[in-house]
């Protein structure tokens, strides 16, 4: 995969399950080969549910950094947030994990609460 740029990531710098706080933009999470994903709401959830599990997708990644971080896409992952995949400190993309967890979809815009 290429990067436009890679930056060492901290467990302090994660927002949430698919979004890491970069000085200047936020970036937007995305699995390799730009696969969507999307884990659950922290902020303003919809129900109990997705609450719960935002903080635990929140806290599986936190708990895989220290980590590295390959901005794939200058503004390109809304709300002019970077694109970038995520590799913990095991070097597995991310993404992968919280699949494996049941904590993140395959999809921008899951829906958490049915």
């Amino acid at each position: 995969m290429s990067c436009l740029a890679v930056l060492a990531v901290t467990a302090a710098m994660i927002i949430d399950g698919d979004t890491v706080r970069l000085s200047g933009s936020n970036a937007r999470l995305t699995g390799e080969g730009n696969a969507p994903f999307d884990t659950p709401e922290t902020w303003k959830p919809q129900c109990r549910s997705e609450a719960k599990l935002g903080a635990q997708a929140t806290g599986y990644v936190r708990s895989m950094m220290p980590g590295q971080l390959c901005i794939i896409g200058r503004g390109a992952g809304g709300y002019g947030r970077d694109l970038a995949v995520l590799y913990g400190s095991d070097g597995r993309d991310i993404r992968e994990g919280l699949m494996e967890r049941g904590l993140a979809k395959a999809s921008k815009n899951a829906n958490w609460c049915r």
